[in-house]
C-alpha cells in the first residue's frame, strides 16, 4: 500500500510541475562606466497592470522570492488601496510612499506585449501500477503488481507568453540602475505565471550582485 501512495504521490508531484510556469529573464546594468553598482536591502515594488488583483498577485510573488534571500520589500498594492494607477496624483502616491517605507530601491515592473504561439505537445507513456491478485488470497500475491501503459499521442496546442520589463531605480538619486526583460512561457494561471516570473527576476536580480547578501 505505501508503494501505491508513493507512486501517486510522485505523480501528483509530476502534475504540479507540469503547472509551472517556466520564465527566462535577460538583465542589463544602467549604471555607467566605471560607476559602482549598487546592492540593495528593501525594495518597494510597484507592479503596473490593468487590474489591482493582478498587481497584487505578481508583487506578492516577489515578495516571496525576496524574503527567501532575506531582502526586505514593500507592496504598492499595500501602501495605496484601490486602483491608484489611475489616479491623477499616482506619481506623488508612489513617491510619498517610497519614502515612508524607507526603501532603498524600486523596482517597477510593465507589460511589453503578449505574444500567441501553437506548442507542440510531444507524446507521453505512463505506467500504472494494477494489481495482481485479490486481496483476500493473503498479502503476498496482493504486493505483486503488474504495469499497464497508457500511450497519449502528441498534439498541439495555443499557447500565450508575456513579455515583461523590469526596471530597478535607486530610491537616493531616483535614477534606473538595472534593467530586466522576461518571457512567461504559456502560464497555467496567475498565480502560476505570477510565481514564475518572480522566482526568475529575484534570482536574476540576485546573479547580478544587486541584492546585499
Amino acid at each position: 500500500m505505501q508503494m501505491v501512495t508513493r507512486l501517486f504521490v510522485l505523480a501528483a508531484a509530476v502534475m504540479l510541475a507540469a503547472c509551472a510556469t517556466t520564465t527566462e529573464t535577460h538583465s542589463t546594468w544602467q549604471t555607467k562606466t566605471g560607476e559602482p553598482r549598487p546592492a540593495f536591502d528593501h525594495l518597494f515594488i510597484v507592479v503596473l497592470a490593468e487590474t489591482a488583483v493582478t498587481s497584487a498577485v505578481v508583487e506578492q510573488q516577489v515578495a516571496k522570492s525576496l524574503k527567501k534571500r532575506s531582502i526586505d520589500s514593500t507592496l504598492s498594492t499595500a501602501s495605496l488601496a484601490g486602483e491608484r494607477q489611475h489616479a491623477d496624483d499616482f506619481r506623488e502616491q508612489i513617491e510619498a510612499a517610497v519614502k515612508e517605507s524607507g526603501a532603498d530601491g524600486v523596482m517597477v515592473v510593465s507589460l511589453l506585449k503578449v505574444e500567441e504561439r501553437d506548442e507542440y505537445i510531444p507524446p507521453t507513456v505512463d505506467y500504472m501500477p494494477m494489481t495482481s491478485a485479490p486481496m483476500y488470497l493473503g498479502y503476498g500475491p496482493y504486493v505483486g503488481y503488474s504495469y499497464s501503459a497508457i500511450y497519449q499521442p502528441g498534439y498541439y496546442q495555443n499557447a500565450t507568453d508575456y513579455y515583461l520589463q523590469t526596471q530597478v531605480y535607486s530610491a537616493a538619486t531616483e535614477k534606473p540602475v538595472w534593467q530586466a526583460q522576461s518571457r512567461s512561457m504559456n502560464p497555467y494561471n496567475l498565480k502560476s505565471g505570477a510565481e514564475g516570473y518572480a522566482k526568475s527576476v529575484v534570482g536574476q536580480l540576485d546573479k547580478d550582485g544587486a541584492l546585499k547578501r
